[in-house]
């Protein structure tokens, strides 16, 4: 059975491009099309899309309200949220709001195949150029976001320290395959090495471990 998707953008051209578009893949289909936030609802309520790539600058609510409304009445919801011009910082904030994955409309037809099809899977979908900086976003008590840096893991790879990272905030091997761009594989293959040079034997240990040493548990 394809991939079913519904499309929430206000311009008409680019939700009949896009439909045209995925009409060339046998596993994905568009189901439905809504032009504002309210059609929005109502076409994940009744047509129940696996995915629903969702403008960022939709007019009126704007996509990143949209997002979180959306996800707030329809908790199963997986949207893709679609940039005209994204920035890693514009990929933290739509994460935040509740979106499964962050394409840019300047990246490949390929590109976004692929970005509904991890988003469909239950994973994580990230530029390749954004998912490089993922795992370094961390949030102060006011919500900005800053670096984070900690001598206790200096023991580990710069890439263990992003599964690490991860980890602690609760991913799952699938959704840190996605955001980094590498297999569930060579994921579990650091976890294995990262708990050994920390001295744990479980997730929980490492969060408790990041508790500890005051690490960001974000």
């Amino acid at each position: 059975m394809p991939i079913t998707v519904g499309i929430v953008d206000d311009r008409q051209l680019f939700r009949e491009g896009v439909t045209l578009l995925l009409s060339t893949q046998l596993d994905l289909t568009v189901i439905a099309e809504a032009a504002d936030a309210e059609q929005g609802y109502a076409l994940i309520g009744e047509k129940q899309p696996q995915v629903v790539l969702m403008s960022e600058e939709l007019r009126g609510i704007g996509g990143l309200a949209l997002v979180r409304e959306t996800v707030r009445r329809h908790t199963d919801a997986r949207v893709l949220l679609a940039a005209n011009t994204g920035s890693s910082d514009g990929a933290r904030r739509a994460l935040d709001a509740g979106a499964r994955g962050y394409v840019l409309k300047t990246q490949a037809s390929v590109d976004l195949f692929d970005a509904i099809r991890v988003v469909a899977r239950g994973e994580v979908y990230l530029p390749p150029e954004i998912a490089a900086t993922a795992a370094s976003w961390h949030h102060d008590g006011n919500g900005h976001a800053r670096a984070h840096v900690a001598e206790p893991l200096e023991v580990l790879s710069a890439r263990e320290r992003q599964v690490f990272e991860l980890l602690v905030r609760g991913h799952t091997n699938g959704s840190i395959a996605g955001l980094l761009g590498i297999s569930a594989k060579t994921v579990d293959t650091h976890r294995t090495k990262v708990m050994r040079k920390i001295g744990v034997h479980s997730v929980v240990d490492l969060v408790r471990f990041a508790a500890r040493n005051q690490l960001s548990l974000d």
